[in-house]
Formats: C-alpha cells, structure tokens, sequence
C-alpha cells in the first residue's frame, strides 16, 4: 500500500491556505445562494405580473368581443329599419299617387255635377221664361191625345232624369271625397310611422356610433395591455437569464470549493491518528466512546448503504465513518455529525435514513449492529480510507474493492 506523508509544519501551513481558500469559497457560495433566492423571488413576483396583465388583456378581449357582437346586432338592425323604411316610403309613395288620382277622380265628378247643375238650371230658367201649355193645350196643339201624352211625359222624364244624375254625381263625389279622405287618413298614418322609424333608426345609429368608439378605445387599451405584457415577458426572460448565470456561477464556485477540499484531502493523505497495529488492509485503531443513539444511528447507516453486501462490506461502511472522525480532514469530530455532513452519504440526502431510523428501525438486521460495534471499537478493514462508492456505476475506478463497493483515500480514486 503506498503512503505519501506531510511534515506537521508542512500540513499545518498547507491546511491554513486551504481553510482560507474554503473560507472564502464559503462565502462565496452563501453570497451567491442569497442571489440567487433574491433572483428567484424576483421572477416569482414577475411571473405574478405578467399574470394579472395577462389577464387583463384576457378581459379586455372579451370585453371587446362583446361590444363586437353588439354592433354586428345594432348593424343588423339598422339594416332591417333602413329596408323598413324604404318600405313605408314606397308606400306613403303609393298613396300619393292614389291621393292624387282620387283628387283628379273628385275634380273630374265636380266638374261634370258643375256640368249637370247648369244645364238644369238652363233648362229650368228656360221653362220659366217660356213656361209649357197645359194638356189640354197640348192636345189641341198636338192635335191627338198620343201625341200630347208623349209630350207630357217627355217633359216630365226630362226632370227625372235631371234630379237623378244630380243625385248620382252628388253620390259619386262624396264617394271620392270618402275616399280622398281615407287615403288622407292613411298617408298621415304612414307619414307618423316613417317619421317614428326614422328616429329609431336615428338611436340604432347614435348607439353604433357609440360602440365603435368604444372598440376603439378598447382596442387601444388591449395594445397597451399587450406592451405591458410584452414587457413583463422580456424582464422575465432577462431574470432568468440571469438566473441562469448566478446558477452557473453557483456550480463554478461549487467546483472551486470540491477542488480546494479535494486538495486539503490530498495534501493531508496518510496523516491518520491512532496506532495501526496490525495488517496491510485490516486495521486496529483506538475505541471510540459511543453512546447507545450513536451505535444505532451507525447501524441504520450500514443498513442503508450495505444490508446485502456481508459483514465485510458492512463493517467498511463502518470503519469510513469511524475514519473520518479521525482524520483531521474532515471537520466533524462525532458519529452523527460525520453521517450528516452536508451531501455526504445518498441514504441521507434521500431521506431514506431518517425513514428507516424513525419508522424502521425493526428492519436493521443484528449483522449491521455487530459491524457498527466492531467499528466504533477501532476495526477497519480498509486501513484509513475514508470514501466509496459503488463498483458497478464507476467500474473504470480503481481502489480497494470489498462487495459492491469500492474505496479509496480520495474521492476522485486517483489514490488506491
């Protein structure tokens, strides 16, 4: 097995660099976590943002749509009283012309009543002027009884026929008088609707009008809504941009201090308290005074990374704890504090240990119990190695390997 050993003096100026180095790596990454929770807590509150304005742009859409659909139907029914109109026009059109044929209709029965009343009136002015002979008169005027009888009855139908066709056309012109004034009548009816269609048409209109201009409005609004949400998502994808830098800065950072622990552990290989007493692999250190919580957590540990592997894997699962609370590497100097050592032990990280310690403890086998006693009491049987990890995932690695498992001094294996 080889061995590389530091000077005390050596180590100890060498560990002084590199805890300053580690310090400040330290602090860098706390500095750059609490940028990067600023960051997210930004995106957060801009995610919010963008939101509730894309839900405004969403109500206003909506909104718009609605007045458009209110003016498609103000359109329509303007069109229908447009049509309306146009109807009630011809109509009043069609009753002018009636109108102005019952007038002519009138004029045309005045004019021949007129006719009428002054030829009756010659006729009757000449029989007063020239007044007829009596019957007898006639008779001998005639001279036969038939002939002044004919007469007579001329004379008498010439009169009838006068008064009936003055009654005739006196019917007929208050006939069209009736009927001029009927179609009088109507044309008003017509006229007061065309006027009350008119002023609906006049407020469908005015209410169109209206809506435009509020879609127009709208409109303006919905663009501004959309440039607050175009804006919102050009910060966000700035944020997270820069999200992603600070991340990326986190993960350098978090190689610089892999690296610099990585360093602290190679310049201090080999430098392991306690007597090595015997064997080149199998080890005897010093007994460690562990309380009853101790053994039990070290055994749920064993459990957890090596029930199957044996009572040799398990015990070098065991003897890797034991030998980082002895190397000066590391900074924890107990068995609960080596087991949860920030991102050390996957069974840990994963919440599997706390379950099984919590809630299982019945599952941790006795085997896993012996091994974390034989451990703690100072047996390794892997000298001082203090990391591992399974064979299978990392079969290009080499070190000593015990079931599954693999060990080595450094965590990049570079050293057997």
């Amino acid at each position: 097995m080889r061995k590389r050993f530091l000077t005390k003096t050596a180590y100890g100026i060498c560990s002084l660099f590199l805890a300053c180095s580690l310090s400040i790596t330290s602090y860098a990454t706390a500095h750059i976590e609490d940028q990067i929770d600023q960051q997210e807590d930004e995106i957060e509150k801009t995610e919010q943002e963008l939101s509730e304005a894309e839900q405004r742009q969403r109500h206003l859409e909506d909104a718009k749509k609605e007045m458009e659909n209110y003016l498609s139907g103000l359109n329509k029914q303007y069109s229908s009283i447009s049509a309306q109109i146009q109807d009630l026009e011809q109509q009043i059109a069609d009753k002018e012309a009636e109108i102005e044929t019952a007038q002519q209709e009138l004029a045309q029965a005045q004019a021949v009543a007129d006719k009428q009343y002054e030829d009756m009136k010659a006729r009757i002015q000449y029989m007063y002027e020239y007044p007829q002979a009596g019957f007898f008169e006639l008779l001998l005027t005639e001279g036969s009884f038939s002939q002044a009888l004919t007469r007579a009855n001329d004379v008498a139908s010439l009169a009838q026929y006068d008064n009936q066709k003055m009654e005739e056309y006196i019917a007929a012109k208050e006939a069209v008088a009736e009927k001029e004034a009927r179609l009088q009548g109507d044309k008003e009816a017509l006229d007061e609707l065309h006027a009350q269609v008119v002023e609906k048409q006049k407020e469908v209109e005015a209410l169109a009008s209206s809506t435009r201009s509020k879609i127009s409005s709208q409109i303006n609004a919905i663009a501004s809504a959309q440039a607050e949400v175009d804006g919102k998502e050009n910060t966000l994808a700035n944020q997270r941009a820069v999200l992603e830098e600070l991340i990326q800065e986190k993960k350098r950072i978090e190689a610089e201090l892999e690296a610099a622990k990585l360093r602290e552990i190679n310049a201090s290989l080999g430098e392991v308290t306690g007597e090595q007493i015997s064997g080149e692999e199998g080890t005897q250190y010093g007994a460690y005074a562990a309380s009853e919580e101790e053994v039990t957590a070290l055994a749920v540990l064993i459990h957890c990374e090596a029930a199957n592997q044996g009572a040799a894997g398990q015990l070098a699962v065991g003897a890797v704890v034991m030998n980082r609370i002895r190397d000066p590497r590391f900074g924890q100097n107990d068995i609960i504090s080596v087991i949860r050592a920030s991102g050390q032990f996957s069974p840990v990280t994963s919440g599997r240990f706390d379950l099984v310690l919590s809630e299982a403890l019945d599952t941790v086998s006795g085997s896993c119990y012996d091994a974390a006693r034989r451990a703690i009491a100072g047996e390794s049987n892997v000298g001082n190695r203090v990391f591992f990890r399974t064979h299978n995932n990392n079969p290009a690695l080499s070190g000593l390997i015990i079931g599954a498992h693999i060990f080595s001094y450094t965590w990049n294996f570079s050293t057997q």
